[in-house]
């Protein structure tokens, strides 16, 4: 049976990690992160992430956009892939993104095309559908987020926290980065799901050949929830 506050609990949690990952201008949603913080370091998954609660709990906004634009968006430096696909395929806009399309033409939820430019695999927008997901579960019966958790996140995950961990100079990320290996480690055992055996890394691989260069949309965008649909509204 589903423990309804274990799913919203999960649900939390997705959203906490998919913030950190959008090109952000403003303080708005990082003051919204700050606050998901505030709440979630009173009962961490492990007791080791007592120091990662600590520390991410220091970073104001100009420090964690200083190091956001250099660990993930400054070209010259950044080989952080952020799609799912990337992991898989070596490019973006792969099987990955598929795999979300199959499981969000599922739900309720739709993206809008005219707002929202990043790609279905784009590990933010990956998070946040899963975050919408689980909430939507907590009163039923669907399991659309274990489809989305098996076919894709769980693929990518552990190699998408080593490329975070590997990072120049990551602060931020590095703490941010020790929160989600807790936490994806739990999200195996609630699902009975285990991790999938090492194989070589195709996006190693690529990036050795040529520094990763993402697709995304950075100019200025955010995610905003309106009832059914997933949107990015853009900065003004």
């Amino acid at each position: 049976m589903k423990d309804k506050n274990i799913t919203l609990g999960r649900s939390y949690y997705y959203e906490f990690f998919a913030i950190p990952f959008f090109f952000s201008e403003k303080d708005e949603k990082f003051n919204l992160w700050k606050k998901q913080l505030d709440y979630l370091k009173n009962s961490p998954i492990s007791n080791e992430n007592l120091d990662d609660f600590k520390a991410l709990s220091k970073f104001s906004f100009d420090e964690f956009r200083a190091e956001q634009n250099r660990l993930l968006y400054d070209y010259s430096y950044s080989n952080i892939p952020l799609t799912a696909s990337f992991y898989k395929e070596g490019r973006d806009e792969g099987l990955a993104k598929k795999l979300v399309l199959d499981t969000l033409r599922k739900s309720k939820f739709r993206k809008n095309s005219e707002l929202c430019k990043d790609s279905e695999d784009f590990i933010g927008f990956i998070f946040y559908l899963m975050s919408s997901l689980l909430k939507d579960e907590v009163n039923t019966n669907a399991f659309l987020s274990t489809e989305l958790f098996v076919n894709v996140i769980n693929e990518f995950i552990d190699e998408f926290i080593d490329f975070i961990k590997g990072g120049k100079e990551a602060d931020f990320y590095l703490h941010l980065a020790n929160l989600m290996q807790s936490f994806f480690e739990l999200e195996r055992s609630i699902l009975a799901v285990e991790k999938p055996k090492l194989k070589p890394s195709v996006a190693k691989e690529m990036i050795e050949k040529q520094p990763y260069l993402s697709n995304l949309k950075t100019t200025k965008e955010k995610f905003n929830w309106d009832d059914n649909k997933i949107k990015l509204n853009k900065f003004i």
